[in-house]
């Protein structure tokens, strides 16, 4: 058992096992991504050592098993022994037990390393009040107060005349972020990878006991590139937090290496 209390995980999750919790939980599974439900998975297995921020490897085995990497306080002894303990023998069969393997992460960082880092993020702001914009066709575009938008979309409906390029604003997003946090400072930034995703998320309970889902869509980006370590301690802050919004998702993790 490890001393460290920040650990990187890695573990198998069963395909056919998610999609069966999610009919235990009573999901649209119509609508329901793998992420969500990988979320709702380590959350019946481990409980508050559940890994978060938490990103999904390329699916092993022609998709019959899901990879995922997480940070996490607990080692892979100690999120075994929760889910003996926690969790139905049906949610604990999802997990590949065999392939479970963790490693102790750093606890510091020397001042001014540079590291390579991959991200895959959902950037998006909330409006802090109702407006409208125009897009590059000329159509109007609203939202209110408190309403979620991808970050491209919120610049763009208010710079139609501009031609405004979907990679910088998101290179803006992600410096933003880092300049929030704090703990380093990135050098390079490309884009990888860009789709529109459905998100399925629970809401909670109506007045007659039903939990209803609600179904949004959102920006996947994957974000790589370079940067340099400025403080130890906001940097390991940062990496268990995660960046950004949507972590249940599987977004947010910052998985770094050596430069």
């Amino acid at each position: 058992m490890s001393d460290s209390d920040f650990h990187m995980v890695q573990l198998g999750l069963d395909a056919k096992g998610l999609t069966t919790l999610g009919k235990m939980l009573h999901l649209p599974l119509d609508r329901t991504d793998t992420g969500y439900l990988v979320h709702c998975a380590l959350g019946e297995l481990f409980g508050d050592d559940a890994p978060q921020p938490f990103a999904i490897e390329t699916d092993a085995q022609n998709g019959r098993r899901a990879r995922v990497l997480g940070y996490t306080a607990a080692d892979a002894d100690t999120l075994q022994a929760n889910a003996q303990l926690d969790a139905s023998p049906t949610v604990y069969e999802i997990c590949d037990w065999d392939g479970l393997a963790a490693k102790p992460m750093p606890d510091t960082f020397p001042d001014g390393i540079t590291l390579q880092f991959e991200l895959r993020a959902c950037p998006v702001v909330r409006k802090a009040s109702a407006g409208e914009g125009v897009n590059q066709n000329g159509d109007t575009r609203t939202w209110d107060e408190g309403d979620e938008l991808d970050v491209f979309l919120a610049e763009a409906w208010t710079r139609p005349e501009d031609d405004v390029s979907r990679e910088q604003v998101y290179r803006d997003w992600l410096r933003r972020q880092f300049d929030l946090r704090g703990g380093a400072e990135p050098h390079s930034i490309g884009m990888d990878r860009f789709s529109i995703e459905r998100m399925t998320r629970r809401v909670p309970k109506t007045d007659n006991g039903e939990r209803k889902a609600d179904t949004i869509k959102r920006p996947d980006v994957t974000l790589t590139g370079t940067l340099t370590v400025t403080d130890s301690s906001a940097f390991v802050d940062l990496l268990r937090s995660g960046l950004g919004r949507h972590k249940s998702f599987g977004y947010g993790m910052l998985k770094v290496r050596r430069a």
